[in-house]
């Protein structure tokens, strides 16, 4: 049971989006219209939405012009906005089996954070400004960070496409634990963060953003020389490791993790590095190119609890929430945002991430069955067998899952992924695959190398 009907009315009238006893719109049938309803129709206009209110109820009839009054409204979005952080909340209750490996049991939760854009209409660039550039003039951006080992959701905001992601980084500390390991991509690269997470006994894990300066001392007055310190001590070897101090204030104690990339992989990275600095219409340093000859991650996770050659490929982890998102937009279709009126972008993007934390939890259950039998759900096709048929549709708005689940473990051999030779991210993790040897393939490795160094 989730969200019932009746709590649903409750909040309609309590953020103010029902006032009146005799409205024809019930709260419970603008929840579903704006989240499972109109989910096949990402595009449907008010006339198609008013026919899908009386389609379910003959009694809601309305005009589409009362329903464009009443979905553009700061009652509509306060109702799917507490909503969304009431599905948060049901959907995040700790019972579900947690992925389990010998290199992430230490860790209370294993939090991953990142952002997606989507754009909008310009006619939005007031309520939300683009990056600018060659992007739109007006974006949305859901950052999102969640636990990678129950996969659950722990926190999701909406905010503007201008809105750099590092200035967001902080953001994360008022709900990190002790015990917590928190994996980023360097958009969030914050050294106050790190502090921070080493003052209260919660770990991290990132990439070395080229810039930041690093000491062997932490009463060291110049910072090393990376790139020579390597040549000098690394012994030409594939895979180094540094005990060193992070930012010139801070001094955070850390370790370096250094893996040497091979030759076609870091050429391909230096003329990707080049044709993208052109594209913008920057220079390119010497000392930058000879940096991406290598790959380099930070972090204050005990070598006891990690070898060196562990942590590029924990790391990969990250990749899962990038996942999440193409999933987002292929399935639910939360990139399609049509309308020039900041209350109805809103409406449509909390209506779809309600949906998209119900179908992640459904899945999140069968997926803790899939993995006690040692194989893997896949997130695709359990989410369209779920929407066929209106078999999600139904259980939603019944508010009934059981049924749902059941049908669906029993159908589980079709939603698994197919076996394959090269090794999934968790298998690599489980069977403690050293990151050199994580790769089943040159091309692969050559696009997750591009794309992590940010020249892709």
């Amino acid at each position: 049971m989730w969200f019932k009907n009746e709590e649903c009315e409750a909040l309609a009238r309590k953020t103010g989006f029902i006032q009146r006893s005799t409205s024809r719109l019930t709260g419970s049938g603008f929840f579903n219209l704006l989240t499972v309803e109109a989910l096949d129709e990402p595009t449907i206009s008010y006339e198609g939405l008013c026919d899908i209110l009386e389609e379910r109820n003959p009694n809601s009839q309305i005009t589409p012009q009362a329903l464009c009054e009443r979905i553009n409204s700061n009652g509509a979005v306060e109702f799917l906005k507490a909503g969304l952080e009431r599905t948060l909340k049901e959907t995040t209750r700790p019972h579900t089996a947690t992925m389990e490996t010998a290199w992430l049991e230490p860790f209370l939760r294993v939090l991953l954070q990142d952002s997606t854009q989507m754009q909008i209409h310009e006619k939005m660039a007031d309520a939300f400004k683009g990056s600018g550039g060659n992007a739109s003039a007006a974006c949305v951006k859901v950052d999102y960070s969640y636990d990678v080992k129950s996969e659950k959701a722990e926190h999701i905001a909406i905010r503007q496409g201008a809105d750099s992601d590092q200035g967001f980084a902080e953001d994360l500390a008022a709900r990190v634990q002790k015990g917590d390991l928190v994996i980023r991509d360097l958009g969030y690269f914050c050294l106050n963060f790190f502090a921070y997470l080493t003052s209260i006994g919660a770990y991290f894990l990132s990439r070395l953003s080229f810039n930041v300066n690093v000491y062997l001392t932490a009463d060291a007055d110049e910072p090393v020389k990376l790139i020579q310190h390597i040549n000098r001590f690394g012994n030409g070897d594939k895979t180094m490791e540094f005990n060193v101090f992070l930012g010139q204030k801070q001094r955070i104690p850390i370790r370096l993790i250094v893996y040497r990339l091979p030759s076609d992989v870091y050429r391909k990275r230096q003329k990707a590095a080049i044709k993208a600095a052109k594209r913008k219409g920057r220079g390119i340093s010497l000392s930058y190119l000879k940096f991406l000859k290598y790959t380099f991650f930070i972090t204050n996770v005990p070598s006891t609890l990690w070898p060196m050659e562990a942590v590029g490929t924990v790391y990969r982890l990250r990749w899962q929430v990038e996942l999440v998102f193409k999933n987002w937009k292929s399935l639910f279709q939360i990139n399609v945002l049509k309308g020039t009126r900041t209350e109805r972008i809103l409406c449509l993007i909390y209506g779809r991430l309600i949906v998209i934390l119900v179908v992640q939890r459904l899945l999140a259950l069968a997926s803790a069955q899939a993995a006690a039998e040692q194989r893997e759900l896949s997130f695709y096709k359990a989410s369209q067998w779920l929407m066929r048929g209106e078999r999600l549709l139904k259980a939603f708005r019944d508010r009934q899952f059981g049924d749902l689940l059941r049908r669906m473990l029993s159908r589980m051999k079709r939603l698994l992924k197919q076996k394959r030779k090269r090794l999934s991210t968790w298998q690599l993790i489980a069977r403690q695959v050293a990151y050199l040897d994580s790769f089943a393939d040159v091309d692969h490795f050559v696009r997750e190398e591009l794309v992590q160094a940010g020249c892709a």
